[in-house]
């Protein structure tokens, strides 16, 4: 009995020795976040960081199969990952790795609008197709779990767990995708962190990273890259092939603007880059976005403005080798401003000749490149259309080599270059006359019409059609402003302000033949007038009687209304020889 405590204490600290521990995970002093998640937890998660500002999908990976993602009964795509950022959670889910700003793609953005609200997209940056407005959803100090589901059903949920049961959003999408790759952004300057792959949670094998390209593919880039000498120019290049297809051609006559859209296709040769086909799959030719090699500095000599006659190849352009060395180029749907002064001044038959010029600069200690057209691609094929989206007609094109040395030019790093070897791609157009000659050339003919009519009729008819000619030709003169160029004055305008001058000319004779007629002056005409108006010349060349005994009679009773009878004659036939002469010259 005096050896029993002695026993007991020596048994306690047996179990005590021999009971597992609490782990650190079980222990209620562990902190947990408003949505019960550990950062020991996330210790068995991968993660990625976004530390770079601006809003940009740089990292895609590719999503596993269904049956690697938790997929349930009736869904196509179940994922779960964390992010700890203090706004803009981007998540980007989409068909392909190489997305076009316009494809249709599945873009989640969790506390959008500084942590207010969050949306489902269809495109990146628009189309927005759900909205929440809760709250105060993300937080730098409390990870934030984010599970997306896709049914067989075409529906797309998003739910936050722990907050609510219910989604967060919901979208339902008539032609579902078929999501094969996630990527996540920012931003702003905001920083985000995210969580993947996570073991405590179950989905430890959802995503991998984007290995889209095989092995042999990976090995033939790593090659041309090596070859390439850090992009260096070839040594032995002295000339780059080029041929283009335009698909539209502008004309801004008040700007003196010319606006082209091109395919602009380059291909030289680097001996450098050739490989034997059978070392690497037997791949011929290779295009990839992480090519590395030289490509030229081509600029537009003539652009509009600075930023018209900046580099050419940082348009959307493709780089494509082949195994023989040969390197193409592809400029796609390449927006070109030039400037190009039309001096006719002949609205509105204007034809003009637009040029673009193109010049290689080489690399400093290189020698010069030449632009050499390939002849045997013709930029346009007999059945094909050019888009002329102006009142300007598309006629021809030509290519034309600049071999006169003496010319010369600066570079982007004032660096006095020869202009031999440079091309000028000529555009001759023509301004849409026939629509300009319909709409102005119409209302001028019936304004002489109406005016050579009023010469027959008498009284109010009279004044009401030289009334109508004004009007029409003062509405003319004031539409023809808004499409005739205001450094010139063109001769359809001039005969616009003729048909005014003579029309107002006709109106105050008008008035002064009913004066005549009606008030006839009370003096006597002088003898002068009278044998004038006795004339059988005149009289015949005007179309009045000859001056027989009768008339002669009558002249010298009332000489007044005779005057009146020769001088609206006399008016009529000098208005329509003008009139005749003004529609010659402006045909």
């Amino acid at each position: 009995m005096h050896n029993s405590p002695w026993l007991i204490s020596c048994l306690a600290l047996g179990w005590l020795c021999l009971a597992p521990s609490p782990s650190v995970a079980d222990s209620p002093n562990t902190p947990k976040t408003r949505f019960n998640i550990t950062f020991g937890q996330l210790d068995t998660c991968d993660s990625y960081s976004i530390t770079a500002s601006g809003y940009a999908y740089r990292d895609f990976f590719m999503v596993h199969s269904l049956d690697n993602n938790k997929a349930r009964s009736g869904e196509r795509l179940h994922l779960k990952f964390y992010v700890l950022t203090s706004m803009d959670a981007h998540i980007l889910l989409s068909v392909t790795d190489r997305l076009r700003p316009t494809d249709r793609v599945y873009e989640i953005v969790i506390g959008a609008g500084g942590n207010t609200f969050s949306a489902i997209r269809t495109a990146m940056g628009m189309r927005r197709v759900s909205t929440n407005q809760d709250r105060n959803l993300l937080s730098v100090y409390e990870p934030t779990p984010i599970e997306i589901v896709q049914t067989q059903n075409a529906e797309l949920f998003v739910y936050i767990p722990g907050f609510k049961k219910e989604p967060l959003l919901q979208f339902v999408d008539t032609s579902a995708l078929n999501i094969n790759y996630i990527s996540f952004s920012s931003f702003g300057s905001n920083t985000a962190r995210w969580f993947y792959d996570c073991s405590f949670d179950g989905f430890d094998n959802e995503l991998s990273p984007d290995k889209p390209e095989p092995l042999v593919e990976q090995k033939l880039l790593d090659y041309i890259n090596l070859r390439g000498e850090k992009a260096s120019q070839p040594g032995n290049l002295s000339s780059l092939k080029f041929h283009f297809r335009p698909l539209s051609v502008a004309y801004e006559p008040d700007k003196s603007w010319l606006h082209t859209t091109l395919n602009f296709i380059m291909h030289w040769q680097d001996d450098r880059l050739a490989w034997k086909p059978a070392d690497y799959g037997y791949l011929e030719s290779i295009e990839h976005r992480d090519l590395k090699i030289w490509n030229p500095q081509i600029y537009t000599l003539n652009g509009a403005d600075y930023y018209s006659s900046r580099n050419l190849v940082q348009y959307r352009a493709e780089l494509r080798v082949y195994s023989n060395g040969n390197v193409t180029l592809y400029l796609n749907k390449m927006g070109l401003t030039n400037r190009c002064v039309d001096t006719a001044r002949n609205w509105p038959h204007e034809r003009i000749t637009c040029d673009i010029q193109l010049g290689v600069i080489g690399e400093v200690g290189m020698g010069s490149l030449s632009l050499i057209y390939d002849d045997q691609r013709s930029p346009v094929a007999p059945n094909e259309h050019v888009n002329t989206p102006s009142g300007w007609t598309f006629n021809d094109i030509s290519v034309q080599q600049v071999v006169n040395g003496s010319q010369s030019r600066y570079s982007p790093k004032h660096t006095l270059q020869t202009m031999a070897g440079d091309v000028a791609i000529e555009f001759r157009l023509q301004r849409n006359s026939k629509f300009y000659m319909t709409v102005f050339f119409v209302p001028l003919t019936a304004c002489q019409i109406f005016v050579i009519l009023s010469f027959v009729l008498r009284s109010t008819r009279r004044s009401a059609l030289i009334l109508i000619s004004l009007l029409i030709t003062a509405w003319a003169l004031m539409y023809i402003t808004r499409h005739a160029p205001p450094f010139y004055v063109p001769a359809l305008m001039s005969d616009y302000k003729v048909l005014m001058i003579i029309a107002t000319y006709c109106y105050v004779l008008h008035v002064a033949l009913m004066w005549l007629e009606l008030y006839p002056p009370r003096a006597k005409a002088p003898n002068c007038l009278m044998t004038v108006m006795n004339s059988n010349v005149l009289r015949f060349v005007l179309g009045l009687r000859l001056a027989d005994s009768s008339v002669y009679c009558d002249v010298q009773e009332k000489p007044w209304p005779h005057l009146a009878k020769i001088l609206n004659n006399l008016s009529s036939i000098v208005v329509v020889i003008t009139f005749a002469i003004l529609d010659v010259t402006s045909i």
